[in-house]
């Protein structure tokens, strides 16, 4: 995957990142908890901090590639593969988000509690908390955790 060019920001910032998200998830009274890790790479462009992943489903072997932008304390997240979807948290806000599958499309509204980030040198923690729901329908309560730090 080529890394973009650093454009009006100053620093040349291209690194090679490993990755750990997690996801917990509660829904009518159950919880379930996701786990991925992967290779990817970290850069920045005109103010903005982007992370990008490759994932590969286990069971259909499809792959889903996922960009996250930082910038002004929003977060936006992009799902690129079987499923396609942009994510806008923002602590104490609600977007609107459009899933695109191959059966059709949803619209689902995403409530950001809180979004906390930790930038240091060679990486960073994301802690994301929100809500699901569909026409005010509440749906589930998520929390992701999101950490990288440069490969050695």
């Amino acid at each position: 995957m080529k890394i973009p060019q650093n454009g009006t920001t100053g620093a040349n910032v291209n690194r090679d990142v490993k990755i750990s998200v997690i996801g917990n998830q509660e829904s009518d009274g159950q919880t379930s908890t996701t786990e991925h890790y992967a290779g990817g790479q970290y850069f920045e462009r005109n103010g903005a901090r982007y992370l990008i992943y490759v994932k590969e489903d286990k069971d259909s072997r499809d792959l889903t590639t996922y960009t996250l932008k930082f910038k002004d304390q929003i977060l936006e997240m992009t799902q690129r593969g079987a499923v396609n979807t942009r994510m806008t948290f923002e602590a104490g806000r609600t977007h609107p988000a459009n899933y695109v599958t191959d059966c059709g499309s949803l619209t689902l509204d995403v409530c950001t509690e809180d979004l906390k980030c930790q930038w240091r040198e060679t990486s960073a923690s994301v802690m994301i908390t929100y809500k699901l729901s569909e026409k005010g329908a509440p749906l589930s309560r998520n929390q992701l955790s999101i950490n990288f730090s440069e490969k050695d």
